[in-house]
Order: structure tokens, then sequence, then C-alpha cells
């Protein structure tokens, strides 16, 4: 089986530095599961990755949660999960305003790398 990792490249980085500028409070959820790999298969299943793909979780210095790579090495940034207690993993996603607010800020980024 392959092993996924997150692909240095000009996209994530963006990415990443975009995140960062996004307010804490563009991110919402309820989704409750006992660990971290249900939540992860939660998010895979909204994603582009194969059903058979076994979703890799990362942490990134500066952000708040943990996100998941995608099958071919990039950060998908539509959710993430916030570690409440040893049992207890929320799902979070990045509400409408938050979303907008991310593309200009990775749009800016990209155009000036």
């Amino acid at each position: 089986m392959k092993k996924v990792t997150l692909n240095n490249t000009p996209e994530n980085k963006a990415i990443i530095d975009a995140l960062k500028k996004v307010n804490q409070c563009q991110w919402n959820g309820n989704v409750i599961h006992s660990n971290l790999d249900k939540c992860l298969r939660g998010i895979n299943l909204q994603s582009n990755n194969s059903g058979w793909y076994n979703p890799v979780a990362i942490t990134i210095p500066g952000l708040s949660g943990i996100y998941m790579v995608n099958e071919n090495g990039s950060l998908y940034f539509d959710a993430r999960v916030i570690k409440e207690a040893d049992n207890k993993f929320r799902i979070e996603y990045l509400l409408t305003q938050g979303y907008n607010e991310f593309e200009k800020l990775y749009s800016n980024l990209l155009e000036n790398a």
C-alpha cells in the first residue's frame, strides 16, 4: 500500500498560509466520533478520494485541529477534526463566509508565489 504524505507544493503552501489567516470562528461542527479514524473516514466520504483510501491525518504548526491528506498528497481543507477528549473527536467544517475568505486569500497567495 502506498504511503501518503503531504506534498511540498506551492498549492499546499498557499492552502496552509490561507488557512492561518481565516478567522477561527469561521469553523463549525457538531458531529462527534469516538476516535480520529471514524472522523477521517467520514470526511473522506465527502472528498474525491477513492473509497479504498485509508485516510492520513496531520497536524500543522500554526493551525488548530487535525487535517486529512488526500490520496494525491494535497491537503483537504474543507474540514478539520478537533480532539476534545480521549474518546471525543469533533468534525468542523469551514463555513461559507470562511470558505469565501479562504478562496480570496488562496488565489492571492498563488498569484504572488
